[in-house]
């Protein structure tokens, strides 16, 4: 599950190709604190990477929103356990890049498990503040602790949606199952799509739709295409 950068879209050569991104356990979002150019949003990767990416209007952002997350929701696999260990300083887990081989479900159930966990973990760490007064290494503990679990509350929270989306609709088309999530508006929370002729397609005929990527925002802008990696599953 990964996307892959090309130059040219007409010639795939392995020179001409950046390293691609691994969407597992991603998180595509509406860049809302990012205003220097329109429909822009972020894709944050399993190891927190953020990548930000330039749609040429706001149906086109939301369709990849919508399709990103959507591979990530059905083909994510579970977490490995949490590390056990003496140090009381907070490390993220790491995500596992196998695909998943559960049905729609399973993988729901399982999304609606994690959810659950982890809005209890989050509520449990803020009834426990740390002391103002404390050492500002346990502070900055506590403040990463909670960026972490508001993040995974809030991915798993668009998985489930999107899913439940997915399975209600049963054999439906992509753009149907799009068109029933909403308009641009509702990106925000990884949802949502109007469709336009510049929405991508998961389909391997029609050539992928063109966007602006920014690895980072002092760089230079430039074009790139966005070729998501085919899975049959979708067509």
């Amino acid at each position: 599950m990964v996307l892959y950068f090309l130059k040219d879209e007409t010639r795939v050569e392995a020179s001409g190709m950046e390293e691609p991104i691994g969407v597992h356990h991603a998180l595509a979002e509406r860049a809302s604190k990012y205003n220097k150019r329109p429909h822009v949003f972020r894709l944050q990767t399993a190891d927190w990477r953020v990548f930000l990416f330039q749609a040429l209007s706001a149906e086109e952002m939301s369709s990849w929103i919508s399709r990103i997350n959507l591979v990530a929701a059905m083909f994510s696999s579970p977490p490995f356990p949490a590390a056990v260990g003496s140090q009381r300083k907070f490390i993220r887990p790491i995500l596992p890049t196998a695909q998943c081989r559960n049905s729609l479900e399973e993988q729901h159930q399982a999304h609606e498990v994690w959810m659950d966990k982890f809005s209890d973990e989050l509520g449990e760490h803020q009834r426990n503040l740390p002391d103002k007064r404390g050492r500002g290494r346990d502070l900055e503990e506590y403040r990463l602790k909670k960026e972490y679990l508001l993040y995974e509350k809030r991915r798993y929270e668009t998985y489930v949606k999107l899913l439940e989306a997915r399975l209600c609709g049963g054999s439906e088309e992509l753009e149907q199952w799009e068109a029933r999530l909403g308009g641009p508006d509702s990106a925000d929370e990884g949802l949502g799509l109007t469709k336009s002729h510049s929405s991508p397609s998961l389909n391997l005929d029609p050539p992928p739709a063109g966007v602006k990527v920014k690895r980072n925002i002092s760089e230079r802008r430039t074009v790139r295409k966005i070729i998501p990696k085919r899975n049959k599953q979708l067509l």
